[in-house]
C-alpha cells in the first residue's frame, strides 16, 4: 500500500510538470496569488537570525526530507490555483531567505517555469520576510521597493518590509501591487492593533500617492493582514478608490485559530480595476483556494481547517496554516510587454 502510494506521488508530481511543460498559455489573463506559506525556513542554522527552532537538531526536527516535500506542496498547490498554468506572480509570506526561493524553483519541476525572484532580507526577528516570483515573459518589471515599518512609538521595534511592484503587462497596461504581512496579534487583537494600524496609514499614503498623479492606476494590494475588514486597520485601508474582492460567502476564511475561521488574507484593488473593460479583475472578485488536500477535518471544533505542516511542534506534514488567496486579471488583447533582458 505505501508502495502504491509512493508511485501514485511520483505520478502525479510528473503529471503537473508535463501539463506545464505543454500547456499553451492564456496570453490575456495574468493570474496573481499570495499565499502565507508558515514557516519556509531551510535547515541550516543563520547566526543572524532566530531559526533555531527549525534545524534537524531543534524541538521541531525539521531535516531535508521535510523541507523538500514542503516545497513540492508549494509547487502543487501554485500549479492547481491556475489548473496546470502557473500564476504570473506569486507572493509568498514567512519564508526565510532567497536560498529557499532558490530551492523552490530550482528543486521541484518549477524548474522549467522561468520565475524571477523579488527579494530582501528584512529586520524581522523571527527571519521571516515576503518574496513574489514572477515570469518575465509575462510582465516587465518598471519598479521595485522595499518599504521599511518605523513605528514612531517603538523604534527598535522589526517586521516585515512592505513589497511594491510595478509590472507592465502591455503597452498600454501597468499594474502597482503592494504585498503585506502585517504584525500579528501577539498579545490579542485589541493590543496589538497599534502595529498594524500604522502599517494600514503606510499603506494608504502609498495608494494615495500613486492615484493623485494617475486616478486611473490599476493597483492590487494583498497579503496577510492579520485583521478582518471589520477591524480598524482594513477601514483605514478601505476606501471609495480601494476595494475588498474577496467575498465572506466564497469560503469561512483563510485561517482558523480555536474553532473560529477568519478571513486575515486579503485582496484589494482600485476602483478602476473593478470598471474597466480593457484591463479588469475576471468575474470582479478575487477567490480563496481550498482544495480538499488544503484542508483536514477539524476534530477538536468541528467542520474542517487548513492542513498545516507543524500542530504546535510536532510535525503533522501538512501545508500551511493559511489558505491561499487569488485573482486574475484579464488584458483586452494587444501587444505584450517586451520581455525583460
Amino acid at each position: 500500500m505505501r508502495r502504491t502510494s509512493i508511485v501514485l506521488i511520483f505520478f502525479s508530481i510528473f503529471k503537473f510538470a508535463h501539463a506545464q511543460e505543454s500547456a499553451t498559455p492564456i496570453e490575456d489573463e495574468i493570474q496573481i496569488i499570495f499565499w502565507n506559506v508558515e514557516n519556509l525556513f531551510d535547515t541550516e542554522d543563520d547566526s543572524l537570525k532566530n531559526d533555531e527552532e527549525f534545524l534537524p537538531y531543534s524541538m521541531r526536527g525539521w531535516n531535508r526530507d521535510r523541507y523538500q516535500k514542503k516545497l513540492f506542496s508549494i509547487y502543487k498547490t501554485l500549479v492547481a490555483t491556475g489548473q496546470w498554468k502557473l500564476p504570473e506572480v506569486v507572493a509568498l509570506a514567512e519564508i526565510e531567505n532567497e536560498k529557499v526561493l532558490q530551492d523552490l524553483i530550482e528543486r521541484t519541476p518549477l524548474i522549467r517555469s522561468g520565475y524571477k525572484i523579488i527579494h530582501q532580507e528584512s529586520e524581522d526577528r523571527r527571519g521571516i520576510d515576503l518574496a513574489i516570483l514572477y515570469k518575465p515573459d509575462r510582465l516587465q518589471v518598471i519598479d521595485t521597493n522595499f518599504i521599511k515599518l518605523n513605528f514612531p512609538d517603538d523604534p527598535y521595534r522589526k517586521t516585515r518590509d512592505i513589497i511594491y511592484l510595478k509590472a507592465r503587462v502591455t503597452e498600454e497596461h501597468d499594474f502597482h501591487l503592494f504585498v503585506n504581512h502585517w504584525p500579528s496579534r501577539y498579545g490579542g487583537g485589541k493590543a496589538s492593533e497599534q502595529g498594524r494600524n500604522y502599517a494600514a496609514f503606510v499603506v494608504r499614503a502609498e495608494i494615495d500617492s500613486i492615484l493623485t498623479y494617475e486616478p486611473e492606476s490599476s493597483i492590487v494590494v494583498t497579503g496577510d493582514f492579520n485583521d478582518t475588514p471589520e477591524d480598524q486597520s482594513l477601514r483605514i485601508l478601505a476606501s471609495d478608490s480601494i476595494l475588498h474582492i474577496i467575498s465572506d460567502q466564497d469560503f469561512s476564511g483563510t485561517h482558523k485559530f480555536q474553532g473560529l475561521w477568519s478571513h486575515f488574507d486579503h485582496m484589494w484593488v482600485s476602483k478602476s480595476l473593478m470598471q474597466s473593460n480593457t484591463f479588469y479583475v475576471k468575474n470582479r472578485k478575487a477567490e480563496i483556494f481550498h482544495p480538499d488536500w488544503l484542508l483536514e477535518m477539524d476534530k477538536a471544533f468541528g467542520g474542517v481547517k487548513p492542513n498545516r505542516t507543524y500542530a504546535g511542534f510536532r510535525y503533522h506534514g501538512g501545508y500551511s496554516d493559511h489558505l491561499p488567496v487569488f485573482l486574475e486579471l484579464k488584458v483586452k488583447p494587444g501587444i505584450l510587454a517586451e520581455k525583460e533582458n
